[in-house]
């Protein structure tokens, strides 16, 4: 271990030493509630489209702001009048030691010292989607550091697997089979996703806040002539040293350009955010690139066919009820090196399996153009397993439930209602 990361280290222990007792000792604001975006504060996934449902239903329950690390998205949600903090400024530090609850949807929530000033909140996670891998306490790598004390220690010191006060799942499986051997909770709730609520209405101002507009624009235009928008959204992966298709030569990028320029297709690549991508898209005539930390959940309707892998996004396709191919062309490196699946792989995917782009190209075909779908019945069980709210108020049910939580509730720090 580099001689930095044992020096960062020893200075996250000191300062969580001394901060720790601040959260216990500045008193509370009744019903101060934080969002924090997964990768330094990025405005979407599941926290920003509850955290939209607040402001537009106008609750005076409630103090909130959406709190982020990038300047931009700082900007950007102060530009269209919605309350944000900055993080690390002072005065966001004092909003974080006063907050009663915290509201987050990934793990990245507890870094660079955040957890440290909000140990003593109400804790609800809304994590970032259905899975059919391995998460948190559950994936190969956390459970090989925990038989180590070292690690035991350090990740109780940075927080990394904290006790939620509110957990949410999106069905009953997936709260046995996915969530409970993950994550530590005090209570769990079924629900839908409140990002997948855009699919019922049409997308505002402010649902566009954080998306790749250009690129949406660009498959609105596209589809009035007639071209049919393909999304490829590959997962991550813990392994290799770049984006793996390329990295593995699964794809390659100019053939396909030309196969989607004769067949009257435009590809949009949404990659990983934590991924890089070495492809100049300007060169080429019907691919292009979602921004990379983008909200793409306004442009799938918009979508004719997913392409995915191991990625969680299926799932959400799901509502639309339109064709996915699925390309795990790197399968038994996966499994064996990256995650362990928490299904049977061709058993929960309601798609054909491609394992080469020649494969992969011929089953587009047959799916946009000969309309060959043989899996409209295998998506409906896989939907109906996987959701069991799919009425489109996913962030109205959320909320509702976390009034009643929090009136109900007696834990001191959150002042509820009831006791005003």
């Amino acid at each position: 271990m580099a001689i930095w990361l044992y020096i960062f280290k020893l200075m996250s222990l000191i300062f969580g030493i001394f901060v720790r007792p601040l959260a216990y000792l500045v008193p509370k604001q009744r019903n101060l509630v934080l969002f924090i975006g997964g990768a330094n504060g990025q405005f979407r996934d599941n926290i920003k489209y509850l955290y939209l449902h607040l402001y537009r239903s106008r609750q005076e329950k409630f103090e909130f702001y959406f709190l982020t690390e990038d300047k931009l998205v700082f900007r950007e949600l102060q530009i269209h009048g919605l309350p944000a903090v900055l993080y690390p400024k002072w005065s966001t530090v004092l909003v974080m030691l006063k907050a009663s609850i915290v509201i987050v949807d990934n793990l990245d929530w507890i870094r660079n010292l955040k957890y440290y000033f909000l140990v003593n909140t109400y804790k609800i996670q809304l994590w970032h989607g259905c899975s059919i891998k391995s998460l948190g306490l559950d994936n190969a790598v956390y459970k090989a550091n925990l038989k180590a004390v070292w690690w035991k220690i350090w990740y109780s010191l940075q927080g990394r697997f904290p006790k939620y006060d509110l957990f949410l799942s999106t069905s009953k499986i997936n709260s046995e089979k996915i969530f409970q051997p993950a994550f530590i909770f005090s209570k769990i709730i079924e629900s839908g996703y409140p990002r997948n609520d855009i699919f019922f209405s049409k997308p505002d101002t402010f649902d566009l806040i954080g998306t790749d507009n250009s690129v949406i624009r660009k498959a609105k235009e596209l589809k009035q002539d007639q071209y049919k928008i393909i999304l490829y959204a590959p997962t991550f992966r813990d392994t290799g040293l770049g984006d793996d298709f390329l990295e593995k030569e699964a794809l390659n990028i100019k053939e396909l350009d030309s196969f989607a320029a004769e067949n009257k297709i435009f590809v949009v690549f949404k990659i990983h955010p934590w991924r890089e991508l070495p492809v100049d898209f300007s060169k080429l005539s019907n691919l292009i690139k979602y921004r990379d930390t983008g909200d793409v959940y306004p442009l799938l309707p918009l979508i004719d066919l997913l392409i995915t892998d191991y990625s969680s996004i299926f799932f959400d396709f799901l509502y639309l009820d339109k064709p996915i191919i699925f390309f795990p062309y790197d399968y038994d490196k996966y499994i064996r090196e990256d995650r362990n699946l928490k299904y049977d792989y061709h058993w929960i995917t309601p798609g054909p399996k491609c394992m080469h782009q020649k494969d992969l190209q011929q089953c587009i075909q047959k799916t946009l153009f000969r309309n060959e779908d043989e899996y409209r019945h295998k998506r409906k069980t896989i939907f109906d397993m996987s959701f069991s709210h799919k009425n489109g108020s996913a962030a109205k049910h959320i909320l509702n439930t976390i009034y009643d939580e929090i009136a109900n509730s007696k834990d001191d720090k959150l002042y509820p209602a009831n006791k005003r």
